[in-house]
């Protein structure tokens, strides 16, 4: 029977001494699509075949390289479920090692620790061995490295492997490549060329991975667009640097404003074709850096003409910029381009440079840049020009001058598209105009635009910005009902929305609906969910989303981690928040001024006032200058320690940094005096408030009535209520509470009893502090009924009972 009786038993060895179902672990792996690793001079790469079981599947969901650290990355050959386990243990014994020792985990020990896990599974009852295989790149301390890993548990560092079905003809073809002083691009090229060995097909960067770390010891996997490059460097021989290094042949153009020569190399604009001639490529097309786009910096709806790209300008577009930003009179600056030329050149290098003011958010010069090119210029305006016009009359709140444009759109014979159509709703919704947003849903329809989820979602973003949320939700279920499947922007902004109401079981209601929809959650809906758990101090709850946010194959980025540093603070876990600000750093992640904002809130909430400063100055030592946020954190941590002198030397420095106080500053000063009962301090911070530039606020007087309501001056606490409306304020819940609370605490349970009666005469529904501070004005078993059944009978119509 020879070994085939021990294949069923992981633990006992056959005659032949082997561990057969190790055996079989390795037919897995050989039947896995081809994985190989290079290492070279200055960095390592690693490559696979990335080929889908039906072209159903969405590609984008498939990753077969994943990064272990920021220099740390891997590969794998074989079940792609045994990979993923494995990929989470490394992570986690990657981050164990970085809380011990607060270093990154070495490339050799994380193998080893790796190993070690696939080798104890070789000797346990009620387990399999792993079927994968895995090449595991790295760049630290000691350099480039490549490890190959077994299922048996065994690992070796090699110059160039393979693994997969393709092995033998893989390896044959690195042996004859290779060689010890390989660059990091010819290494890409050659698992190119080893990968296209054994492909069946047509080989593109949709069917294939590659992962890269160099001297920056950062590992990165490639996107199909870079990974295209390198083919198109591998299929047409590019005359590089080694053979055209002592050439000095340039060509020098003449710039149209200022006439200044612009050198340019002619070589890069040459490659030998597969005929062996001479062919050029247009430099203009190309970005900056291979593949180099800035994602999420474009236009924000999509036109057509940047979809999240950064514009490349020319030195004439660079002139124009600089133009437009530095003079500041209109007509100087039309004059200046009304001498330019009427090419398409100068065309695209204008759309450049109101793109450019775009990102920066300069919607004036925009205005002047579009208005001198539909009014003055011989350029005949498209869309674009349009589509421009009318987001930054929107940003402006220029309703009336956003509808002119749209007018002049269709008088020009221009066809608007449906970004068009959300730059026109954001606008009247940035206004409050909801009568005319909704008629443009009926312009749509006139020219057989059925609204799409982008316009939809311009919609709801406007209604929200604009104060209008409950019409946001609204417009959403509108959305489902008329067959409009919602996007992943969609719902990332509702669920954003539901956290900052602070109401995070909806949220998760709407996360999990959106994966029931097939609608993937991308990084930016993960960080809104950890924000939603983060604002109620559900820390347990926002890493359980982290975590998850990980698996998906998601690198959290500094917002992410910062969602996660305010979950810890606001559940009072200031230690728990510093160890995430570390793990960021190890991570690669740079901190920036909301992480240290954060830092200085988590401490100064758990009182640690010193640790509050040192996280500060530490903010300030590294270069980053302190907001007024910044300074109000600070002031908090050393008012909740009582520590008035500190406080009023904060108040001095954001003076002598040119910071200008607001309104909140002096409230926190004037709530910091009330509490230690220095009401004549206090009451001359008011004076000079009402007669500086501080507007007084609702919170102002929310403050004064509770000081004055603790401290028993009902009569001034009375004067100061009926002053409001005076000064244009309403009274809230929390106006009503305080004034509820100094006669609660008095057991004046008849006055509390009128003045809940004129709260809820003036629109004004009470919350759950209303109810305990009635509650506390009871004296008896009967008065606690009382007040029990009026509040749950007043809510039962809202459907919420208050928590008594």
């Amino acid at each position: 029977m020879g070994d085939s009786q021990y294949s069923f038993s992981l633990t006992t060895f056959s005659p032949s001494g082997k561990l057969v179902q190790i055996e079989h672990a390795l037919t897995a792996v050989g039947s896995g699509q081809t994985s190989l690793g290079i290492k070279a001079a200055n960095g390592v790469v690693i490559a696979t075949e990335k080929k889908l079981p039906s072209i159903l599947v969405d590609e984008a969901s498939v990753k077969k390289i994943q990064s272990l650290t920021p220099n740390i990355g891997v590969v794998y050959s074989g079940m792609g479920p045994d990979f993923r386990v494995l990929v989470r243990k490394s992570r986690k014994q990657a981050e164990q090692y970085h809380r011990l020792y607060k270093e990154p985990i070495p490339v050799t020990q994380l193998v080893r620790e790796t190993a070690a896990v696939m080798q104890e599974f070789t000797q346990s009852g009620g387990v399999r061995p792993f079927g994968v295989s895995l090449l595991v790149a790295g760049f630290d301390d000691s350099g480039p490295q490549l490890y190959q890993v077994d299922p048996s548990g065994s690992y070796f560092s090699w110059k160039a492997s393979a693994m997969g079905k393709n092995v033998s003809n893989a390896k044959t073809f690195l042996e004859k490549r290779y060689t010890n002083d390989m660059e990091l691009d010819d290494a890409v090229h050659t698992a190119i060329l080893t990968l296209k060995e054994g492909f069946e097909g047509q080989i593109s960067g949709k069917n294939i991975e590659i992962g890269i770390i160099g001297t920056d010891k950062k590992f990165r996997v490639l996107t199909p667009a870079e990974i295209e490059d390198y083919l198109a460097e591998v299929d047409y021989i590019f005359i590089g640097p080694r053979i055209c290094s002592k050439s000095n042949f340039r060509w020098k153009t003449k710039s149209s404003i200022g006439g200044g020569a612009v050198e340019k190399s002619k070589r890069d604009g040459l490659y030998i074709d597969k005929r062996g001639k001479f062919r050029s490529f247009n430099n203009k097309k190309m970005s900056r850096k291979r593949c180099g786009s800035l994602r999420g910096r474009g236009w924000k709806y999509g036109s057509g003409f940047v979809d999240g790209v950064f514009p490349v300008m020319s030195p004439t577009g660079q002139k124009i910029l600089d133009l437009v930003q530095k003079e500041v009179d209109k007509s100087s600056i039309w004059e200046i381009l009304d001498t330019l030329p009427a090419s398409h050149t100068i065309w695209d290098d204008i759309i450049n440079v109101a793109v450019q003011l775009r990102l920066n958010k300069q919607w004036g010069s925009i205005i002047l840049i579009c208005e001198w090119i539909l009014y003055k210029s011989s350029f005949k305006p498209d869309v674009i020009c349009y589509n421009l016009l009318l987001d930054a009359y929107g940003q402006k709140s220029q309703h009336k001058a956003a509808e002119s444009t749209y007018l002049e759109l269709l008088e020009a014979r221009c066809i608007p598209t449906e970004d068009t159509y959300a730059l026109l709703l954001r606008a009247y919704c940035k206004s409050g105009l909801l009568d005319k947003a909704e008629a443009v849903f009926g312009e749509m329809r006139k020219y057989g635009l059925p609204p799409s989820a982008i316009v939809f979602d311009a919609y709801i973003n406007g209604l929200i910005k604009g104060g209008n949320p409950q019409k946001a939700l609204e417009i959403f279920q509108r959305m489902k009902r008329d067959q409009c499947q919602p996007s992943t922007d969609t719902y990332t902004t509702l669920i954003n929305l539901y956290g900052k109401e602070r109401k995070s079981y909806m949220a998760l209601k709407l996360f999990h609906e959106m994966r029931s929809q097939k609608c993937k959650p991308n990084i930016c809906t993960y960080t809104a969910l950890v924000n939603a758990f983060a604002r109620e101090g559900l820390c347990e709850k926002a890493e359980e989303i982290f975590e998850q946010m990980q698996e998906a194959g998601h690198e959290p980025d500094v917002y992410a981690y910062n969602a996660l540093m305010e979950a810890y603070s606001r559940a009072g876990f200031p230690y728990g928040a510093a160890e995430i600000f570390s793990l960021m750093q190890h991570m690669g992640c740079e901190p920036d001024r909301a992480s240290y904002n954060i830092m200085v809130d988590a401490y100064g909430r758990a009182g640690l006032h010193e640790d509050a400063e040192v996280a500060f100055e530490e903010m300030k030592r590294l270069g980053i200058t302190p907001t007024v946020k910044s300074h109000m954190l600070l002031l908090s941590a050393y008012s909740k320690a009582g520590n008035v002198t500190k406080c009023e030397d904060i108040v001095n420095q954001m003076q002598k940094s040119g910071l200008e106080l607001d309104t909140f500053v002096i409230n926190s000063m004037l709530n910091l005096y009330g509490r230690l009962g220095q009401l004549k301090k206090m009451e001359e911070v008011l004076t000079a408030m009402e007669k500086g530039p501080y507007a007084a606020d609702i919170s102002t007087y929310n403050i004064l009535i509770n000081i004055y309501g603790r401290a028993g001056f009902f009569e001034k606490m009375e004067e100061l209520f009926q002053s409001l409306p005076t000064k244009n304020l309403k009274p809230d819940v929390v106006t009503w509470t305080s004034r509820l609370g100094a006669y609660s605490r008095k057991k004046l349970y008849k006055r509390c009893l009128e003045i809940f009666e004129e709260m809820i005469d003036a629109g004004c529904y009470p919350d759950g502090g209303t109810a305990k501070v009635l509650l506390g004005a009871c004296s008896s078993e009967d008065q606690t009924e009382q007040v029990s059944t009026v509040i749950r009978t007043m809510h039962k119509d809202i459907g919420t009972v208050l928590p008594i």
